[in-house]
């Protein structure tokens, strides 16, 4: 027969749901069924428990110069401001935009998102000149 069950928001691997009445007959009437959940991984997000952790790509001048990233989390968009002369690998917390807690759904666990830099591509010889001239004023 089929069965529809809940699944609470926020609920992980490993989590079972007691559906009552719905297992086996026995001497003493209808058992219990025992559900036990396996979450399919995100294709966008990695999971720790109530924490997501997104890899986030921006390009060279927004790491360089500072500026605005759009962030997709799992139910919208934000903008998180990045400050400049930021590095490839480095890591900020949005809080409150993880997943919701279970039996708690109004708090939420935080969302990590890093920053890859994205180095431009297919540069002209003057503007690969320009960069060279940059990188001789620097040192």
């Amino acid at each position: 027969r089929r069965i529809e069950a809940s699944i609470p928001p926020g609920v992980k691997t490993g989590s079972k749901i007691r559906l009552a009445g719905q297992g086996a007959e026995g001497a003493r009437g209808s058992g219990d069924l025992f559900l036990k959940i396996k979450v399919s991984p995100h294709p966008g997000f990695d999971r720790d428990a109530d924490d997501l952790r997104i890899d986030q790509p921006v390009d060279f001048f927004t790491a360089l110069l500072g500026g605005e990233v759009l962030v997709k989390t799992i139910d919208k968009e934000v903008k998180l401001t990045i400050p400049p002369e930021t590095d490839s690998g480095k890591t900020f917390r949005l809080r409150g935009l993880g997943m919701p807690k279970l039996n708690k759904p109004d708090q939420r666990g935080s969302l990590y998102v890093t920053l890859q830099v994205q180095v431009p591509k297919d540069l002209t010889a003057e503007q690969k000149k320009v960069f060279k001239e940059l990188q001789e004023s620097i040192k």
